[in-house]
């Protein structure tokens, strides 16, 4: 039972870290972060949709209504991951995002009585770890050594979207304990994203845009948070949050590779001991 929730984790892991490679490119080729959201969700929420009406899984009950609050917190989550990754690589932005898995973990023992031992207090210390040396690549001004307004503002949206999906994925163990099935908690979050990625574009530009040029990123992007989160719910079905949101998030191995070898970012000695304390930290909860 231990290996299969640990396989889910590490399946949800990968289809996470592409999913923040696929942000990165969108704000690559300049698209706006609320309008890129709106392109991945109008795919996302009828894939949920169409899923849930094939298998008789869509319930209206406790876990639907979590799913609707990680909708909410989803949302800003990646709203601010994303505009911080017009400004950021995602080989530093994405594991500092993803570092979020420490706040879950926390809240997870905090309040649900998870069990806390030296091996989790290790891994989450080296991701932590692992976090700051990749946040030190955010580079000042060359000709000042403080953080320039750039960096502050990259660093403040980091901040804000980590929050966010700290306390995304606390909701989703409660409403995987909640006695729902997976399907009900995504149609719930996906029920609540959709309108609001509408709504806040529409008070942005007035009017809802669609860029249907880059409408194939949008597709792929829904389709890995889709598969992302389909498998870290069934792994949080049967598996504790302080060992498989780790696992998940620290999809930022993924991306930051990719982003290293196929966005030809820049690979220096802090990001290689980053992800390799990274790697360290998914070894140790894997045990």
């Amino acid at each position: 039972m231990q290996n299969s929730y640990i396989l889910a984790a590490l399946c949800s892991m990968c289809f996470y870290g592409f999913s923040d490679v696929i942000f990165k490119l969108s704000a690559r080729y300049g698209i706006p972060s609320h309008q890129f959201i709106i392109l991945q969700t109008i795919f996302f929420l009828p894939s949920a949709l169409l899923l849930g009406l094939i298998t008789d899984t869509i319930h209206i009950g406790v876990p639907f209504y979590y799913g609707m609050c990680a909708g909410v917190t989803l949302y800003f989550a990646l709203l601010y991951f994303a505009i911080s990754l017009s400004t950021g690589d995602v080989s530093v932005v994405a594991p500092v995002f993803r570092s979020s898995f420490v706040l879950s973990s926390a809240l997870a023992i905090l309040f649900l009585g998870e069990h806390v031992t030296i091996i989790k207090i290790l891994a989450f210390a080296l991701s932590v770890i692992a976090a700051f040396l990749l946040l030190s690549q955010l580079k000042p001004n060359a000709t000042n050594k403080s953080p320039s307004p750039k960096v502050k503002h990259t660093t403040r949206n980091l901040i804000i979207a980590t929050a966010f999906m700290g306390i995304t994925g606390f909701i989703y163990k409660l409403g995987a304990i909640a006695g729902g099935n997976t399907i009900s908690i995504v149609n719930g979050q996906a029920f609540i994203f959709f309108p609001l990625a509408f709504i806040a574009c529409y008070i942005k530009e007035k009017k809802i845009v669609f860029v249907w040029k880059y409408v194939y990123l949008g597709f792929g992007a829904a389709l890995c948070l889709f598969g992302g989160l389909f498998l870290l719910l069934e792994a949080l079905k049967v598996g504790p949050a302080s060992t498989i949101v780790p696992i998940s998030q620290m999809s930022f191995v993924v991306s930051a590779i990719t982003g290293i070898f196929l966005l030809k970012e820049k690979m220096t000695g802090k990001k290689v001991l980053g992800l390799a304390c990274a790697i360290g930290a998914i070894l140790l909860l894997s045990q």
